[in-house]
């Protein structure tokens, strides 16, 4: 019989911005915000669940929805119940090959040394996406992961029939493939997506733990399939833990295009899943390129304490 978990987060804050649109809210008013890019996350239900077939081998599955905890509205993180996640694993000594709605290859590699725990405000993630513009989830995709002695690699491929990306009668393929470590104090990983005469993103990045402090740095790539560039820069940010506090300072430069955005965060620790957190975040202006979280193309600087707890 299988092991079915349930689990989730909630999510809620209050702040405001300094212009009249930007990070993702519609006005500049003081306001409850969640499942938005001044939350440390989105809001979330989910139910998981494991069965041991002998052998060493396992079958597990994963739902995900997510939930506007300010108004109680669903269908979030895509538009639909299970945005989030909807796929089914088979793991085993080989491996763990996993098929369905996932977050990408190129998602965990940032990931696994990124500052915030990929917080929604995220300089990294606001400013190159989740590897040069890829966004942190896929359709349809079936991705194969490994592990051994710190070493870790991972696979991911969206079959073109799918049209997940171009059109139905033009459908577009992708591939998402990274390579990484993680021991000890050092954290390091490279990552590179392709979808098929589409766009393409390249990150490296890694942190260290000296203990008293924790630095990351990294440097993404984007371009299109013309070979325009759409995303090339650097980040660099560091963690201080002083007992229940941890704070958080990181920067991503946008060198392209001229564009830096930073953050202050400090978190304070209630308990193992819950804490309290409170961020300052600037989305700066670029040069030549307006975004959708930017609409005005303007500096726009933003605040927000909030509460998340993790279920």
């Amino acid at each position: 019989m299988a092991q079915v978990t349930l689990y989730g987060v909630a999510d809620v804050s209050v702040g405001a911005i300094n212009q009249t649109t930007g990070l993702g809210l519609a006005n500049d008013k003081f306001q409850a915000i969640a499942s938005n890019v001044l939350n440390n996350g989105n809001s979330r239900f989910g139910m998981k669940g494991v069965e041991d077939l002998g052998g060493g081998m396992k079958v597990g599955f994963n739902y995900e929805g997510g939930i506007n905890i300010a108004t109680g509205a669903g269908n979030t993180s895509g538009g639909t119940l299970f945005a989030r996640a909807a796929n089914v694993y088979l793991e085993g000594g080989f491996g763990r090959l996993t098929a369905g709605r996932q977050l990408t290859t190129s998602f965990f590699s940032v990931a696994s040394w990124e500052l915030t725990g990929t917080a929604n405000y995220s300089v990294v993630a606001n400013q190159f996406g989740f590897n040069g513009g890829a966004g942190p989830r896929d359709h349809a995709a079936v991705k194969y992961d490994i592990a051994a002695s710190g070493f870790n690699g991972s696979l991911m491929f969206i079959p073109e029939g799918d049209a997940v990306y171009g059109t139905p009668a033009n459908p577009k393929g992708k591939y998402d493939v990274s390579v990484g470590y993680g021991a000890g104090p050092l954290v390091a990983s490279l990552a590179y997506n392709k979808v098929d005469a589409g766009n393409e993103g390249t990150i490296v990045g890694g942190s260290y733990n000296f203990g008293a402090v924790k630095v990351a740095a990294s440097w993404t790539q984007g371009k299109t399939g013309a070979g325009a560039t759409i995303a090339e820069g650097y980040t660099l940010g560091a963690s201080v833990p002083m007992g229940a506090f941890t704070f958080t300072v990181d920067i991503a430069n946008d060198t392209k295009f001229e564009d830096t955005d930073w953050l202050l965060e400090a978190k304070y620790a209630l308990s193992k899943r819950t804490f309290v957190y409170g961020v300052i975040v600037r989305d700066g202006a670029s040069k030549g390129r307006v975004t959708a979280g930017n609409p005005l193309n303007k500096e726009v600087d933003g605040y927000a304490l909030g509460l998340r707890h993790n279920f």
